[in-house]
């Protein structure tokens, strides 16, 4: 399927599609609700929660796609012996890193990227500080970049501000963002990954999937309503954030 953005969907990405509307990670509202970043919106993007963990099937389909998305990162370095390991940002970040290095235990799918699979890793980072032990920390481990390259992880991206506040607490455990490449599953389109880009806050972004290519696919496979893709893309025009 040809999507706005130019790119085709195969069969494994439609899969996820129908993933996403099936368990309600992506949903449409037709009352707006209030975005962490202050905006209304009418869809709710909410993959990496109880959406994903209470189906494995749908945990296993969007864990492999997040796993071939390292794997062409660990592509891209061909020379760099170091293990590649996945930070996501809690909570539904944790989750889908957690997913995409299971998933190859899991069998199945690839057919692209060379037919992944790879050997990566994970490691969890809090919602809060650590407060007890000798060394409060964010993020179980302590960072080896001789050994190991990280990759920051998040599910969606509105406005950029989660990622900026991530950089602190990952500096505080000796963690440098600027080494990692952040990985955003989808991207809302309403200016945050510009904004993240602008400012060089990571070695680079990279966005899996467009909310307005997930909208369109919607629509095409007859899951919402032209109604309802229609007050999204509006919406998405509307609701931009100005670079920093």
């Amino acid at each position: 399927m040809q999507v706005p953005s130019g790119r085709t969907f195969d069969g494994n990405d439609l899969e996820l599609i129908r993933y996403l509307h099936r368990y309600g990670s992506d949903r449409y509202s037709a009352r707006p609700f209030r975005l962490r970043s202050g905006i209304q919106s009418r869809v709710y993007v909410g993959l990496g929660r109880e959406d994903t963990t209470d189906n494995p099937g749908f945990e296993r389909a969007v864990g492999w796609r997040i796993h071939c998305a390292v794997a062409k990162l660990m592509e891209e370095a061909p020379d760099d012996p170091r293990w590649w390991g996945l930070i996501g940002i809690p909570t539904a970040g944790t989750v889908l890193a957690q997913a995409a290095v299971m998933a190859p235990t899991l069998g199945g799918y690839p057919e692209s990227v060379d037919q992944c699979p790879h050997v990566i890793f994970h490691r969890v980072m809090r919602e809060t500080l650590k407060q007890h032990g000798d060394n409060p920390t964010w993020v179980n481990g302590r960072p080896d970049e001789s050994r190991h390259r990280y990759v920051l992880l998040d599910n969606t991206d509105t406005d950029g501000q989660t990622k900026s506040e991530t950089i602190p607490r990952l500096a505080h455990d000796g963690y440098a963002a600027k080494n990692m490449p952040l990985i955003i599953v989808i991207d809302r389109e309403q200016g945050g990954v510009q904004r993240l880009e602008r400012l060089e806050l990571f070695e680079r972004v990279v966005v899996m999937y467009n909310l307005l290519d997930i909208v369109f696919a919607f629509g095409a496979l007859k899951l919402w309503s032209p109604e309802a893709v229609k007050a999204i893309e509006e919406e998405i025009r509307t609701n931009q954030f100005a670079p920093a």
